[in-house]
């Protein structure tokens, strides 16, 4: 999502309480009645709904294939139900649920993109609070107290370097150790990698975070745009190490072949903003949307994002050896704060690590 898009949405979250301009709409007080029913009478309800809906419509902010591999097992579970998915990038989407709301035109039913747009969403009453029995099995920090995000995964940041110039021994392990003169020139990063910052800031404090992630930006930074772009430029060699690759990119270039390796970073694991299943505030066909954010977020769902090689929400499933995150101390950006206060961010952002 570009600077300049962000900037337009998250403004108003500087001026408006979002959290207090919320009415229930009647979709939400349907489901909430639902989801108090005994397990088995609550799914019948839903399967008995959404068969008389016949259809729910999905837009998606994920790989296409990716998003396939869950259509095609939620469909094979609920035949009668066809998932119209749009699939577009999260600032696109974003844009279009906020202008399909104040046209009052509701379209969709289930929304996923970054967990930071949560207040815009709200103070544009563009999503309701929906809270699945489904909740009880996701990890700390994986969905908020009112019930507007349930998240489905988050990607925790790692250092991925080139094992053919930098070894092991030699690769930085702790974020401070990026202020080293010895990584001048050596380092890439996303031009867009804002919770990154926010988890440093969270981590350490503004006024020391904010030291820190100055000291890094007088690092003479390789910037691009993309975390997939930048993990094959290291294995290509162009610079030794980027310093918030994606986990999951990082055990796929590595299982691949290339000559990369990575190192969750000490004391803390910056994990990207969690990708939440959003409900709208109307459904068009709010059984079978609640039928599908149920899979989601349960283990079926679950399962197939975490082959994808995502860490995912459910907090039974883990993968095993060095992929494991473990008990290290992981910092998601807090959704409410930085939605808030995202446009500061932003311009922080490209103050410190991109010296614009």
């Amino acid at each position: 999502m570009r600077a300049g898009c962000l900037v337009g949405f998250f403004v108003t979250a500087l001026i408006y309480s979002p959290s207090s301009l919320h009415a229930a709409q009647p979709e939400e007080t349907l489901l909430e009645e639902i989801n108090r029913l005994p397990e088995a009478e609550r799914q019948a309800r839903l399967v008995s709904g959404a068969k008389k809906e016949g259809s729910v419509t999905w837009y998606v902010a994920m790989n296409r294939a990716y998003a396939q591999d869950l259509i095609n097992a939620f469909q094979a579970e609920y035949p009668f139900l066809k998932v119209n998915a749009l699939t577009a990038s999260g600032g696109g989407l974003l844009s279009r649920v906020l202008t399909e709301h104040r046209a009052k035109s509701y379209q969709y039913d289930l929304f996923n993109t970054r967990s930071t747009t949560i207040n815009v969403l709200k103070k544009a009453d563009a999503i309701m609070r929906y809270r699945t029995p489904y909740r009880r099995f996701l990890r700390d920090g994986f969905y908020d107290k009112e019930g507007f995000f349930n998240g489905m995964f988050a990607t925790p940041m790692v250092f991925i370097f080139n094992t053919k110039l930098v070894s092991r021994k030699e690769a930085p392990a702790s974020i401070e150790e990026l202020a080293s003169s010895k990584w001048t020139g050596k380092l890439g990063m996303d031009n867009e990698s804002y919770d990154w910052l926010a988890a440093v800031l969270d981590y350490y404090g503004e006024e020391k975070g904010t030291e820190l992630a100055a000291r890094i930006g007088n690092q003479k930074l390789n910037v691009r745009r993309g975390p997939t772009l930048l993990t094959q430029l290291v294995a290509a060699g162009e610079f030794p190490v980027q310093i918030d690759g994606h986990h999951h990119e990082a055990i796929g270039k590595k299982k691949s072949g290339a000559p990369v390796d990575y190192n969750f970073p000490q004391p803390f694991v910056p994990v990207k903003s969690l990708i939440p299943i959003y409900m709208s505030s109307r459904p068009p066909h709010p059984h079978a949307a609640a039928l599908l954010a149920d899979f989601l977020l349960g283990k079926k769902g679950q399962e197939i994002m975490y082959g994808h090689g995502r860490w995912v929400s459910h907090k039974n499933i883990t993968p095993k050896g060095p992929d494991d995150i473990g008990d290290r101390k992981v910092v998601i950006p807090s959704p409410e704060k930085w939605g808030d206060r995202y446009q500061e961010l932003i311009a922080l952002y490209n103050k410190l690590l991109l010296r614009q």
